[in-house]
């Protein structure tokens, strides 16, 4: 994949706020250096999945956060990469942009056709960009959005190097995200856990018996 600025300028002033509550400026400034670089290289191994791709920010910013712990393991392990997402997450600022609710019908809309255009874009592309997500629709439920993945560029990447014990983190923040879009994510299969697919069924979570 090739570098694109835009995803580290938007997010360095949430990672520096995070690293300086935890280290000296001086430790903070090397940790930045290294883990832009450590980006750059991790997106150069990662599989083309092109830019203009609905779902490649995903990716992007997969690796970004991977890149502060390959590039500082013994100062950023595991746990402090997922406190690091969620403290960037949940900020008030992320919590601005996501300013959806998934109780309300159009905007459950609004995400299942977010994810038909990522549908319709692979499948036009999908000879060029074969190692992209691949989206399958269910209509079996009633309530909210129900689709699955039966490729996962994220959990291939973290596979092919190396970095499998860390995709959870990743799965995890499915769950994080919807919650805060008032959303709830029912799920019982991650390609990181070996299975054939992801699911996602996705409702508001003011549903109280989803069908």
């Amino acid at each position: 994949m090739k570098y694109k600025s835009i995803y580290w300028i938007v997010f360095y002033p949430f990672v520096n706020k995070f690293l300086s509550l935890h280290f000296e400026k001086s430790v903070v400034r090397d940790i930045l250096k290294r883990a832009k670089n450590e980006y750059i290289s991790l997106l150069a191994k990662a599989d083309d999945i092109g830019e203009d791709n609905p779902m490649a920010s995903n990716l992007y910013f997969a690796l970004l956060f991977l890149s502060f712990h390959s590039s500082s393991p013994n100062l950023i392990d595991e746990f402090m990469m997922s406190d690091m997402i969620k403290f960037i997450l949940t900020s008030k600022f992320i919590l601005r942009l996501m300013n959806f609710d998934l109780n309300n019908k159009k905007h459950m809309e609004a995400l299942r056709k977010r994810m038909v255009r990522a549908d319709k874009w692979a499948r036009a592309n999908k000879d060029k960009y074969p190692e992209t997500w691949q989206i399958v629709f269910d209509d079996s439920k009633r309530d909210g959005v129900f689709y699955y993945f039966t490729k996962c560029p994220i959990a291939k990447f973290f596979e092919d190097n190396g970095f499998s014990h860390l995709t959870h983190i990743f799965c995890e923040t499915d769950y994080l995200t919807l919650s805060i879009r008032g959303g709830r994510l029912i799920r019982n299969h991650t390609i990181a856990e070996d299975k054939d697919y992801c699911d996602f069924w996705i409702v508001g979570d003011k549903v109280k018996d989803p069908k």
